[in-house]
């Protein structure tokens, strides 16, 4: 494309003159020979894509509408309402203007050139720099009419022509929450002298992050002020948001580095590659790793210290084809979580759960996939029932947390010490309680049922997806079912549904979808109190700031237990739960909506009816 001829302005649709056919052939009869062709009538954006057929006039008056109360453009509007694709408001925007449409793939500025613009001419004019080569700038913007911004573009970077891209105000947007974001973020993390002074090592040892003096030239690029304030950084910033988990992901030009926060994964910062190894080689040095073998996963332990407390992460490295990934898991534990009536269950369950954890013996699992709370619901049961008379001991992988009076075992395969041993052992400590952190075999499930047919109460955890899948997953352990029928007490599955924002919830009407997806009855729409989070500064605009749970149980009684002794028929199991009042967890998410606890499209997110 031409470089942009700077003295003339690009006019807008608002500001072109109202001319039709006529006039541009007579404007073209009478010109000079030398003169350039003029332009020609330029369709609005709205008529254009009514007559690409990719929007119809009831969406295009409702985006009008909305455009005349809350502003912006009609080709970002149409987008944010769903009627429009991004590709397609690209492809027909650049028929519009006969502009090249720059994608977000494509906005990639050198750092060097995004460091000599002003933020603040980044964000007034929504420009971006794309490349500056022998003087020529090659510039994306949301308004290629802008003159003012091209001028002052010209001013800061000593540029001769201009090159203009046309961008999209969702591919700015984008742009403005990754890599610029980044840009700035890196900036003030680098100036931050602090940040080095984060007490952080491994194990029980704590010593200061950045005050350590190494000679080994392997170790330099991990000792670097700026590697080192930015792996502070993301260990303070994960526990300051609650996360639960800090992702570092290396791809082809940029690593990225996500918090998951509430279960939902957020980027924070896209780094330039050239730092990755650095980072996650300052990363082994910190959890007592081999930060040579980068061939094979890796695990390892950081303790942190913060305010006065000690805080512990979980890390795990391992090898993809840009280099190492890092899991960094935090194991701080929320202090009301410990306690089994804060988690969330109705009164029935609570009494319910309590009666059956003061057995004598029994099995009792707790069911759902990764990351939905059965560690947590377990460490609360074994803390209600914790007591000097009572034996309690846990074999774990890890140990994410510690009860005081409760003897916590760490599993340690390459000491020998495997889940199958350290029960076995267990078993011979005289325990009251033993809590198993996973059933992960036969070997395991067949030594949990004995003990618990001997006078023992045994707790574990199972991936399922519900009460009713955990008997078929038993089943395919090779386990009796006469043994199940005798020794199972209870089957406990659950999920989290994120919270609504309490600071920035605002109320909502049950609408007639909502009623016919979810089945909801006229008592149910009576008693509702729907509410959606807005977003604010304390949910960073997710609108949803911690986590609630759901819960589906199944106590055996006479009826399911002949039904587990004759094989345990699937549907026959699901019918008996019925009739014996069993709420399934979806019924228990619409609860959870319906009482503005969560939403509905939580629901929707983490529940299926058949579960």
């Amino acid at each position: 494309m031409a470089p942009l001829d700077l003295r003339e302005d690009v006019a807008t649709d608002e500001s072109l003159p109202e001319l039709d056919a006529s006039h541009i052939e007579l404007i073209e009869a009478v010109k000079p020979p030398d003169d350039p062709p003029r332009r020609k009538l330029r369709k609005r954006l709205g008529q254009q894509l009514l007559e690409a057929g990719l929007i119809d006039a009831a969406q295009l008056k409702e985006a009008l509408d909305y455009q005349q109360v809350h502003g912006g453009r009609l080709g970002s509007i149409l987008v944010t309402l769903g009627f429009l694709s991004e590709d397609d408001l690209n492809t027909e925007l650049a028929k519009q203007l006969g502009l090249q449409v720059c994608g977000v793939e494509s906005i990639n500025p050198p750092a060097e050139l995004l460091s000599r613009v002003p933020a603040a001419l980044i964000r007034k004019h929504e420009v971006v720099p794309l490349s500056l080569q022998d003087r020529h700038l090659v510039v994306g913007m949301v308004d290629p009419g802008n003159v003012q911004a091209i001028d002052e573009l010209r001013f800061v970077l000593d540029c001769r022509t201009v090159d203009v891209q046309l961008i999209t105000e969702t591919t700015f947007r984008r742009f403005l929450n990754t890599r610029f974001a980044t840009a700035m973020l890196m900036d003030s993390i680098s100036g931050d002298a602090h940040l080095e002074d984060t007490p952080v090592g491994l194990g029980p040892e704590l010593h200061t992050a950045g005050g350590e003096e190494r000679r080994d030239p392997v170790l330099d690029d991990a000792d670097d002020p700026p590697v080192v304030r930015l792996v502070n950084y993301l260990l303070l910033a994960a526990v300051e948001r609650r996360a639960s988990d800090i992702h570092i992901e290396p791809y082809e030009t940029f690593f990225r580095a996500r918090f998951r926060i509430d279960g939902r994964l957020y980027t924070v910062l896209t780094p330039p590659l050239r730092m990755h190894q650095a980072t996650i080689s300052r990363i082994k040095i910190l959890a007592g790793m081999d930060i040579s073998d980068r061939r094979r996963p890796q695990d390892g332990h950081i303790m942190m210290e913060v305010g006065g407390d000690p805080l512990h992460f979980r890390v795990s490295t391992l090898p993809t084809t840009y280099g190492e990934k890092c899991v960094i898991r935090l194991l701080k534990k929320e202090a009301h979580l410990a306690d089994l009536g804060q988690l969330g269950f109705s009164p029935a369950q609570l009494s319910e759960v309590r009666r059956i954890i003061r057995q004598p013996q029994g099995l009792v699992l707790v069911t759902g996939p990764t990351g939905s709370g059965k560690t947590t619901t377990l460490h609360a049961m074994l803390n209600d029932i914790n007591e000097p008379e009572t034996n309690i001991v846990t074999v774990e992988d890890p140990v994410e947390s510690t009860i005081p009076g409760i003897n916590h075992v760490q599993i340690e395969e390459r000491g020998g010490v495997s889940f199958a041993s350290a029960l076995r052992s267990i078993l011979r400590q005289d325990p009251d309680v033993v809590f198993i952190g996973e059933m992960r075999d036969e070997e395991v499930a067949r030594i949990a049922i004995k003990a618990a047919l001997t006078g023992h109460l045994v707790m574990s955890t199972l991936h399922t997806n519900g009460v009713i899948e955990t008997f078929g997953r038993l089943a395919d352990m090779n386990l009796e079912p006469y043994l199940l029928a005798s020794s199972l007490r209870m089957v406990l599955a659950q999920r989290l549904l994120r919270r609504v924002c309490p600071a920035c919830a605002e109320k909502r009407p049950v609408t007639r979808d909502l009623i016919e997806e979810f089945g909801l009855t006229e008592e149910q729409v009576a008693h509702a109190h729907l509410r959606v989070g807005t977003g604010c500064s304390r949910c960073m605009n997710t609108g949803y700031r911690g986590r609630v749970a759901v819960y589906e149980s199944i106590v055996p009684n006479t009826d399911i237990g002949d039904i587990l002794r004759r094989g345990g028929d699937e549907i026959a199991l699901r019918e008996a739960a019925e009739r014996a009042g069993v709420v399934w967890m979806f019924q228990a998410g619409i609860a959870r909506a319906l009482a503005g606890e969560s939403t509905f499209d939580e629901v929707r997110r983490v529940l299926s009816r058949s579960v």
